[in-house]
């Protein structure tokens, strides 16, 4: 019994070290003018599993400030799937950006 709770307590251990503490940050700046685009919705994205049906899990969401600036922090993602960004304004999406780290700074998404 001993043995098996060792087992159970290590493969838990196993899964764990996948999943890290995520902190991303960046802006939002529109192609016409070049500057911050404020009130957009950032949606942090990772695959629940690696394959081609990939369901999307929500890592972090936050909107972009004044001058179009977003970070969010704190939060837990694993290292092993494919993680990216979404910008949405008044319900429509405006850009994607692909393969987002866990820990990348000054993002940049142009939006239209």
């Amino acid at each position: 019994m001993n043995k098996l709770f060792l087992l159970v307590g290590v493969c838990l251990s196993l899964l764990a070290c996948d999943t890290k503490k995520s902190s991303i940050s960046g802006s939002v700046m529109s192609k016409s003018t070049g500057q911050g685009v404020p009130d957009v919705l950032i949606n942090f994205i990772q695959c629940k599993s690696n394959g081609d049906n990939c369901a999307e899990q929500v890592i972090g969401q936050i909107y972009t400030d004044n001058n179009g600036n977003f970070a969010i922090s704190e939060k837990t993602a694993s290292k092993s799937k494919t993680k990216w960004i979404t910008a949405y304004k008044d319900g429509k999406k405006l850009a994607q950006k692909d393969d987002i780290g866990l820990n990348d700074k000054n993002i940049t998404i142009e939006v239209p």
